[in-house]
């Protein structure tokens, strides 16, 4: 709890802390309904939605390593902070006002991917602004950043479930994302320290695209980039299965995904709060596996158990997988480019890709072959591949720092 303590007292982070919950607001509203929205709304095929929601992650990693490598650069965060708040807010308005095929696409695959590169750059603002602190301090402080990202799917999804029992559109989400990212937007263009006006030091790095991307695909750090993905797939798996899944329940219906993913959601921050304690003992990558195995488990099992009660058994397991799989890959990825934040962010970005193609491609092949049982099986034995690789790749120690 010091670290929440130390986020309040703090300036700056606790601006990094409202923007968290603005964007997490802005992800929990659309996230767990996008594929609903672009299969029933739209009509668009699950083949479909596949490809959109993969054109968006390329596109979205193409700009956040490139604003990951420009922030390193020139170690001007304000802007570019700036520019992606916008593009979230003119996408979520789109969709919102205009309520078109093609309003879904254009924001989906090109505005919300540029809005994306927001949680990368936040992580490395929190890494930086924390350097004013002690050192033993920053992995709770860290790890108390992704708790406060979740808090809204805790307190939002509720909300979005009784309006939805109430007669309100699935196309509502997009107006209340748009103000949103107003919010973010406000923080970055009025609040923000200009930059060279921090507390902290911000050193340019001064290297080359071709230096930087260099440091991005050093061997043993894309080795472990391409396993977390893998791990973390399976969180954008869930996402893309559970108000499908769910929905085509007998009596249930979008509020009963909203209250699921907030249940979830409200059992990942006790867990998350424990895990510091958990690392210090058994090491990252061991609490990184463990947390794989369970949620593997957990996406085998809810197409099995969705059209019954019993669902809702599944909420502890993926309340604990998913605790550990959307925290520690994040502090573990940073670790691996520690002198670059800007670049530990573009890490991020390229797992957060790798997961989102993975993902995709689980999905359509997997609903192909066997539909969203198929997809599932799929998903969870990717999830359990990458957790043990990463035990066996990490078995002589931490990984290297490039």
């Amino acid at each position: 709890m010091s670290a929440f303590l130390t986020i309040l007292r703090d300036p700056a982070l606790r601006l990094i802390a409202l923007a968290f919950l603005s964007v997490s607001t802005f992800v929990a509203s659309i996230g767990p309904y996008q594929s609903l929205i672009a299969v029933q709304v739209f009509g668009f095929g699950d083949g479909e939605y596949a490809l959109i929601y993969m054109a968006g992650s390329v596109l979205s990693l193409v700009a956040a390593v490139t604003v990951g490598i420009v922030n390193d650069r020139t170690a001007k965060r304000r802007n570019t902070a700036r520019l992606a708040a916008a593009a979230g807010l003119v996408g979520a308005f789109g969709v919102g006002l205009w309520q078109t095929p093609a309003a879904f696409v254009i924001a989906h695959v090109l505005l919300f991917p540029a809005s994306a590169t927001l949680f990368g750059q936040l992580f490395a603002m929190a890494r930086l602004a924390g350097t004013v602190h002690p050192e033993t301090q920053r992995v709770a402080i860290q790890t108390a950043f992704r708790a406060i990202f979740c808090l809204p799917w805790l307190t939002v999804l509720p909300i979005w479930a009784l309006a939805f029992q109430n007669g309100a559109g699935l196309l509502t989400v997009y107006l209340a994302c748009g103000i949103t990212a107003s919010v973010t937007l406000a923080i970055f263009l009025f609040a923000w320290p200009k930059d060279g006006r921090t507390r902290w030091k911000d050193q340019r790095s001064g290297l080359s695209l071709r230096a930087a991307l260099a440091e991005l695909t050093h061997g043993p750090v894309l080795l472990r980039a391409a396993l977390l993905g893998l791990l973390m797939g399976g969180i954008s798996l869930y996402m893309i299965l559970i108000g499908l899944v769910l929905s085509a329940a007998p009596g249930r219906d979008a509020s009963d995904v909203s209250l699921f993913v907030a249940i979830v959601a409200g059992l990942e921050v006790p867990v998350m709060l424990m895990l510091p304690r958990l690392v210090a003992r058994y090491g990252i990558t061991a609490v990184i596996s463990g947390g794989g195995l369970v949620y593997a488990a957990f996406l085998i099992l809810l197409p099995v158990l969705g059209h019954s009660g019993a669902v809702w058994l599944l909420l502890v397991p993926a309340g604990l997988g998913a605790g550990v799989l959307v925290s520690q890959p994040l502090l573990y990825l940073q670790d691996l480019l520690g002198k670059r934040p800007g670049m530990g962010g573009s890490l991020i970005s390229l797992v957060q890709l790798g997961a989102q193609v993975s993902s995709a491609a689980m999905f359509a092949l997997g609903a192909w072959i066997g539909g969203y049982q198929g997809a599932a099986v799929m998903g969870g034995m990717a999830v359990a591949a990458g957790a043990a690789c990463l035990w066996i790749v990490d078995r002589r120690g931490v990984p290297v720092q490039a």
